[in-house]
């Protein structure tokens, strides 16, 4: 197994353990990226070493002030944004509380289907 997916099983045991007093978590891999699902949405992804949550109209505002960005990509050799998942600030990661009220805002954001 190479290093990259080592680290990404790695970071994403971490987070769903930072997250397990919020709600119980399961993770599948999902286009090159991992998924984290709470009952049966993915509400987050684990994506070259950074987590990223879902975000909606009236989420992205406070991505967007703490400047963070969209989950990038490269297809066919075209910079692509996956622009309904932004990166987590580090501010966020750092706070437990902080991070289990991000990722039920993220939650909600999917359960609404909304963009």
């Amino acid at each position: 197994m190479s290093k990259q997916p080592e680290r990404t099983k790695h970071l994403v045991d971490h987070y769903v353990d930072q997250l397990s007093d919020w709600g119980k978590i399961t993770t599948r891999p999902l286009f090159g990226a991992v998924a984290l699902y709470r009952n049966g949405r993915v509400f987050a992804m684990v994506w070259h070493g950074a987590l990223y949550f879902k975000v909606d109209d009236d989420s992205r505002g406070k991505y967007e002030a703490a400047k963070s960005h969209p989950l990038g990509y490269v297809s066919r050799g075209i910079d692509q944004a996956l622009k309904s998942y932004w990166e987590v600030p580090a501010d966020v990661l750092e706070d437990g509380d902080k991070l289990s009220a991000w990722a039920d805002r993220a939650y909600q954001a999917a359960k609404s289907g909304k963009m």
